[in-house]
């Protein structure tokens, strides 16, 4: 099954998890637009602010205002809200009955990118991809677009064009520093002899089976993330999740075994 995917008929859903994450793939969700293709975005946070960002840009990329869906999660606390988030998302794949959904990947590069892929996970039997955002909160320095493993990526080359609408999106979202983040970046990446890795090609790839009780990295690196009061903070997340009082007896015969 193709990541990128050019057959009009199909539905797609991005579920971002920040308004700003779909940067790392707004080059393809235009493409999609302007093949025919009906595009639905969510976002898991969102506030006032941020959401009229993300309505700005996504007017930019030619997708309609009734297929933005917002969910209102807390910025920094996703994990401990997966139960409350959990009818929201299945009211989300509901609505919408999606062909494809994107995500950004299970990578340990931010609680919040992570709770989001999980929550997609229990709530859509579908065909899933990953997005590479970065990771990992080990580090100060994260690694932006790249998976930390890449078997089973597809990639596509950006035109000049795409490449420079991709740099107008970047610019869209002035109540965060993500602009200087990534001009920055770009900058580090040249000081160390790298190609520019943001502005030329997006990547995605199907996401394989996932235990979300173990890291979703090499090994050495998986190792170092669970000596870390981040990952710490998952499993706890986790479990409360699994004996949230809100699941009902359905709900919970519905959630994988993660």
């Amino acid at each position: 099954m193709k990541a990128f995917d050019t057959d009009p008929h199909l539905r797609w859903l991005f579920c971002m998890t920040h308004p700003d994450d779909e940067i790392s793939i707004c080059a393809w969700i235009r493409r999609l637009v302007q093949n025919g293709n009906e595009v639905h975005i969510s976002w898991t946070h969102s506030t006032l602010t941020r959401e009229a960002e993300a309505r700005a840009v996504a007017h930019l990329l030619g997708v309609p205002t009734g297929n933005l869906h917002f969910l209102h999660g807390t910025d920094g606390r996703i994990p401990e809200e997966m139960s409350a988030l959990f009818p929201k998302f299945q009211a989300l794949m509901g609505k919408v009955r999606p062909d494809r959904v994107c995500c950004g990947a299970f990578e340990q590069g931010h609680l919040d990118h992570d709770s989001t892929n999980f929550l997609v996970a229990q709530v859509f039997d579908g065909p899933i991809f990953e997005i590479p955002f970065y990771h990992t909160y080990l580090t100060r320095f994260q690694r932006l677009n790249r998976f930390a493993d890449p078997t089973g990526q597809e990639l596509i080359e950006l035109s000049v064009q795409e490449q420079k609408f991709k740099t107008l999106v970047a610019r869209q979202f002035p109540s965060q520093n993500i602009w200087s983040v990534l001009l920055w970046y770009e900058v580090w990446q040249k000081t160390r002899f790298r190609p520019m890795e943001l502005s030329h090609s997006e990547r995605m790839r199907l996401q394989a089976p996932v235990n979300y009780r173990r890291p979703n990295l090499p090994p050495k690196l998986a190792t170092r993330v669970k000596r870390s009061a981040s990952w710490r903070r998952w499993k706890a997340a986790l479990r409360a999740f699994h004996t949230a009082p809100e699941l009902g007896e359905r709900e919970r015969q519905l959630v994988s075994g993660s």
